[in-house]
């Protein structure tokens, strides 16, 4: 199974080293290459004190350039604050540069702030996002072409370059409903999950994802997004842990878990521990604990493709995400 890796672009509390931090993304992403990862992947957030990119195809491109095989870009891309004929000149330009290894992953958002920044209502996301993919695939599949639908009016446009994969880059979109499962499946390449739920409740959304793309006569590809952290143990893992759990206690506070029944008993965010939160859940362990567990979600999901992310904002440094990149290329990727 080909795994990407999603890096940490944040900068907690107020970005000083921001810069810092992006250039080590970068290493970081270089180091993946190295051991065997398929891709490295970047997410998009507006006005946060912390300095979260909100340039994802720029930092695509600029990872695309220090790299030489492994793919590159975007896990999402929030497309509804995006033109979308702009989105698809940059990422086309970065398939171009990188001699065609973009992938372009879209979302429709779920924070406020994000929309306020553009000035553009968040209850416009779905509509915004459909025509925005749909103007996507034409931009790049067609010479020319018009269109004209509620967002966007559109005549005789071309956009150059066209991006170098043919017939157009994968466009990828993520979905932790129902009702986005079901617009993922209509509407795009590959479905990408939620890297918070528990295995039961990302069971039943690829069951209706594969309903879905049954219904629509396609082809269904799942992508299995996960926050993993192997150690020399389980026990150093759980001590380790402190910047996980700070990342899924902020989920937890702003209710971003499905129902499910670990999460339906836990009554206060300081019950939310570690050994309450990773069975089922979180890739944590020794190389054997995490192969364990990434096999069985093999059993369970049956997914396609797999992306990793390791390093949150408060950690682990960057020094010891490299070694447990290369932990995972040497001893647990080449057993998936």
């Amino acid at each position: 199974m080909q795994v990407g890796y999603f890096p940490c672009t944040q900068d907690p509390p107020n970005g000083a080293n921001i810069g810092g931090v992006l250039r080590e993304a970068i290493v970081e992403a270089q180091v993946a290459e190295e051991s065997g990862f398929d891709s490295c992947l970047f997410s998009e957030h507006h006005q946060q004190e912390d300095c979260y990119i909100p340039n994802v195809i720029l930092m695509a491109g600029m990872v695309g350039v220090c790299t030489k095989k492994i793919k590159v870009g975007t896990c999402v891309t929030l497309i509804p604050l995006w033109h979308p004929v702009h989105a698809a000149e940059d990422a086309a330009i970065v398939d171009q540069i990188t001699g065609g290894r973009m992938i372009l992953s879209v979302g429709v958002g779920y924070q406020d702030r994000d929309f306020e920044a553009f000035g553009l209502s968040i209850k416009e996301r779905a509509g915004r996002s459909e025509e925005g993919v749909e103007v996507l695939k034409k931009c790049w599949e067609q010479e020319r072409f018009s269109y004209h639908g509620k967002f966007y009016n559109l005549d005789n446009v071309m956009i150059t370059p066209k991006p170098l994969q043919k017939p157009r880059p994968p466009i990828w979109m993520a979905a932790w409903s129902d009702v986005g499962i079901k617009r993922v499946a209509r509407i795009s390449d590959a479905w990408i999950t939620s890297p918070l739920e528990h295995v039961k409740v990302i069971k039943r959304f690829a069951d209706l994802y594969r309903a879905e793309c049954k219904k629509h006569g396609k082809k269904p590809y799942l992508v299995l997004m996960r926050d993993m952290w192997v150690s020399d143990s389980m026990d150093s893992a759980r001590r380790e842990s402190g910047p996980l759990m700070y990342t899924h206690k902020f989920y937890y506070r702003n209710n971003g878990y499905a129902p499910d029944e670990v999460i339906d008993k836990v009554k206060s965010e300081n019950d939310w521990t570690f050994d309450v939160a990773s069975p089922n859940r979180l890739i944590v362990g020794s190389p054997k604990d995490c192969l364990e567990q990434l096999q069985m979600w093999q059993r369970e999901v049956q997914p396609d493709y797999l992306v990793l992310r390791m390093r949150h904002p408060g950690g682990p440094s960057h020094e010891r995400t490299k070694e447990a990149i290369r932990v995972f290329g040497k001893e647990i990727g080449p057993k998936l």
